[in-house]
């Protein structure tokens, strides 16, 4: 029983590296991405990386929409962190300090756009960081 025990720990430990491994390079891969995009870095310095409301209604419509994409694809990544988080593989530590933050900081810009959270779990976790109340509190 205790090498049972022993084993599915390491599993889990394992399963979390991976995850944490998956995400660090992910978020490489984006960063490198933007910073080479022709097309995308100037939208998002334009628009203080879709913060400045005003400069994004003042984008073209092919700009608007690669920023519409971009942001919605970020959602999309938060969603996919906080379903890593909410099944315990992901760290709270790196979840609260990276994904919490982010999420923070860029679900007014995505909601700003029209975008909604698709899976009910995260939109109700949007709106709480959104409203400062900490996550597994009602």
């Amino acid at each position: 029983m205790i090498a049972l025990v022993t084993e599915l720990r390491q599993t889990q430990s394992a399963l979390l590296a991976e995850t944490y491994q998956a995400r660090a390079v992910d978020a490489i891969g984006e960063l490198l991405n933007v910073a080479d995009s022709e097309y995308l870095a100037p939208i998002l310095a334009a628009t203080n990386n879709g913060a400045d409301y005003e400069a994004v209604a003042d984008l073209d419509a092919v700009s608007r929409l690669r920023l519409v994409n971009y942001l919605r694809a970020r959602m999309i990544d938060w969603d996919n962190e906080h379903y890593q988080y909410q099944n315990g593989f992901m760290d709270a530590d790196f979840f609260e300090t990276t994904t919490t933050r982010s999420v923070k900081a860029w679900a007014p810009r995505w909601r700003a756009i029209g975008s909604r959270e698709g899976r009910a779990e995260f939109r109700e976790y949007v709106g709480r960081v959104l409203s400062d109340v900490p996550e597994g509190t009602e």
